[in-house]
């Protein structure tokens, strides 16, 4: 198979268990795994998938005849990249989550005060730098010189360095997920870590981010460390340029294009799923009574979707507005997330208790449904009056996109301009300008559920039509084409300063 393309992500599609010559196999669960797989099979390329990997049924699984297998099964290669637990815990919940997640996240506020000594800054170089570079050489045995990669997401935001290192002309792009932080937040990280992180982003030939906002923040970290940066206008996709460093003795500075390509959710995915029966079962578990209003939120416990805060102004609103109690139900369907790492311990636990009080002061105001359950998530999704979506901030935040395709009661939405999804949604969304602001999100709360009926089906209508039609395969092809324009360009393609 001649690859015409490489995606490399911290997460492969599929997950191995059991042992024998077939292993079972399930693709893996998560919004970003399931973009890059739809992706991945409907490009027009001859596609290699990879990812690291610590789990010894993933090597096994697809040596020999199985891989051939795989690969008729998926319609792309998988290679994961062996990396041992020990290594792949410190590289992801070291680095990735307690210094590069809560930096990007701008959660340093969220998360002082739980306990937890800070991780050691050489495991940055020790396992971070070490499974980045891996991926790098694997990529190098996968593609040729003139493949285009792609590389996805903060935890391999250093790849690039590593693979501009063994191959200066590769062409490379990078997105990032998430948002990007302010210089004043990317300074708290270790001065090591933040500059390795810049360096190893700018050796990509273009970075992506899902707001323009996000590529302002990374122009103005790049310019607090000295280097040149040039702006586009602003809001534009094209959000400017960096000249970058050298990777290596024998590379030469380059410039880095900086743009914006904001994910959509899969529509077509949305309103398959949306016709399975398991959803309608759940419907009819999470229907209420005649007059009963129905806020649903859908959040993995994590500090930046900011759940405790938003349990506290639904608590807000019950106090101040006695003739809601009996009158509105909250369906909180919710994910733990990375329980190895102390802060998310600690914030999981204050949520528990959180709605424990809840419950106790308003019986049967709230009904908390825990782990990953996509039928429940959409079911919920359905059947929604009020929106919940108030992270302190988020690259994008698909769920805000996926309701408004799914609802069928013209619900609104109260989102946080903190989620990057605010650019296209804000408008017609109760906007939250600080979602830290637990008495303004209650006043959000109440106005989106006293909104007139004409007005939520005009703002539902207006939700939907900028949502509706959502195409992974295009966002992915269009970072592709402008990757292979630019690695054909023989001069930096940036704006004027």
């Amino acid at each position: 198979m001649t690859l015409t393309l490489a995606i490399a992500s911290d997460r492969g599609p599929v997950v191995f268990s059991g042992a024998g010559p077939r292993p079972r196999m399930e693709h893996r669960p998560g919004s970003v795994t399931a973009l890059l797989d739809t992706a991945a099979r409907e490009l027009p390329h001859e596609t290699v998938w990879v990812a690291p990997s610590a789990a010894e049924a993933d090597h096994s699984a697809i040596g020999g005849a199985e891989r051939a297998r795989l690969t008729r099964h998926l319609g792309y290669a998988y290679a994961p990249v062996p990396v041992s637990e020990h290594s792949y815990r410190e590289y992801y919940d070291d680095v990735g989550v307690r210094m590069l997640w809560l930096a990007l996240h701008g959660l340093w506020p969220d998360v002082a005060g739980t306990g937890a000594p800070p991780p050691d800054p050489d495991t940055f170089t020790r396992s971070y730098q070490q499974v980045n570079q891996s991926v790098a050489e694997q990529l190098v045995r996968r593609t040729g010189p003139e493949t285009p990669v792609l590389v996805q997401d903060y935890q391999l935001a250093t790849t690039p360095w590593f693979l501009r290192a063994l191959r200066p002309r590769q062409p490379v792009g990078l997105f990032l997920h998430t948002p990007f932080c302010t210089p004043a937040e990317l300074a708290q990280l270790p001065r090591s870590v933040s500059g390795a992180l810049l360096d190893g982003m700018l050796a990509a030939r273009l970075i992506g981010f899902q707001s323009p906002r996000w590529a302002a923040n990374f122009l103005d970290c790049c310019e607090s460390w000295g280097h040149r940066v040039h702006r586009a206008d602003p809001g534009s996709r094209m959000g400017g340029s960096v000249e970058a460093p050298s990777a290596g003795p024998t590379d030469t500075p380059r410039t880095t294009a900086v743009r914006c390509y904001p994910v959509p959710a899969d529509s077509a995915l949305l309103a398959d799923t949306a016709r399975g029966a398991e959803v309608g079962a759940w419907e009819r578990r999470l229907a209420l009574g005649p007059g009963i209003r129905h806020i649903v939120r859908v959040d993995r416990i994590d500090p930046s979707k900011n759940v405790l805060r938003g349990l506290e102004a639904y608590e807000l609103v019950l106090e101040r507005s006695p003739e809601l109690r009996g009158r509105v139900v909250m369906t909180a369907c919710l994910t733990p997330s990375r329980e190895r790492v102390p802060e998310y311990r600690a914030h999981a636990d204050r949520v528990r208790d959180l709605a424990e009080r809840l419950d106790h002061r308003f019986p049967g105001c709230l009904r908390v449904h825990l782990g990953h359950d996509v039928s429940r998530c959409v079911a919920a999704l359905k059947s929604y009056d009020v929106l919940m979506v108030n992270p302190v901030r988020d690259g994008m935040n698909l769920v805000s996109q996926e309701g408004p395709q799914l609802n069928t009661r013209h619900g609104a939405l109260v989102l946080s301009h903190g989620a990057g999804s605010s650019d296209l949604l804000g408008r017609q969304a109760e906007l939250l300008h600080d979602p830290r602001d637990v008495g303004r999100t209650a006043d959000a709360l109440r106005k989106a559920l006293g909104l007139a009926p004409g007005e939520r089906r005009r703002r539902a209508a207006g939700l939907l039509a900028a949502v509706a039609g959502g195409d992974p395969v295009r966002w992915l092809g269009q970072q592709v084409h402008d990757l292979e324009r630019l690695a054909h360009s023989p001069q930096p393609d940036a704006p004027s300063p």
